[in-house]
């Protein structure tokens, strides 16, 4: 099961993957029973919101639809975009506020894109050597796990 905002995007996930149930829609109101999923995974999806309620109702509908044995997998950018203002980055508090009533297992990983993209076809060795340097390392990858009632 996949979702996104972006009639385009649907469109071409539907085009790779047609044994994949992917829908179009808002994440504010998602269209699942309560504790449907096991995991629920956002990749870059909250850095470019810059509503602080949507994020709020969105991250509530992801509490709402994983199971209290599942987890929800993040990933995005701890900085902001500074070629793109429609991208904020997001502090590790933000997200522990999001998700009230949980734990969390960040992981700092992603060595700066551009970077990444440059060096890599140099050396691998470098980007690994340079992705040492946490702040280098431009995403949180979390596990945040709902505490059992």
């Amino acid at each position: 099961m996949g979702m996104d905002l972006l009639p385009e995007r649907v469109e071409r996930a539907r085009s790779l993957y047609p044994n994949i149930n992917i829908t179009q829609g808002n994440c504010e109101t998602l269209a699942f029973p309560d504790q449907e999923f096991d995991i629920v995974l956002q990749s870059t999806v909250f850095t470019s919101i810059l509503s602080d309620p949507m994020k709020r109702n969105i991250a509530a509908e992801m509490l709402r639809v994983v199971n209290r044995e599942g987890i929800i997998l993040w990933y995005d950018f701890r900085y902001d975009n500074p070629r793109n203002p429609d991208v904020k980055g997001i502090k590790k508090a933000e997200i522990v506020n999001l998700f009230p009533g949980c734990d969390f297992d960040f992981k700092t990983t992603t060595l700066v894109p551009p970077l990444a993209r440059r060096l890599a076809k140099a050396s691998w060795l470098l980007c690994e050597v340079l992705f040492l340097a946490k702040p280098l390392a431009t995403h949180f990858l979390a596990v945040i796990k709902p505490r059992s009632k």
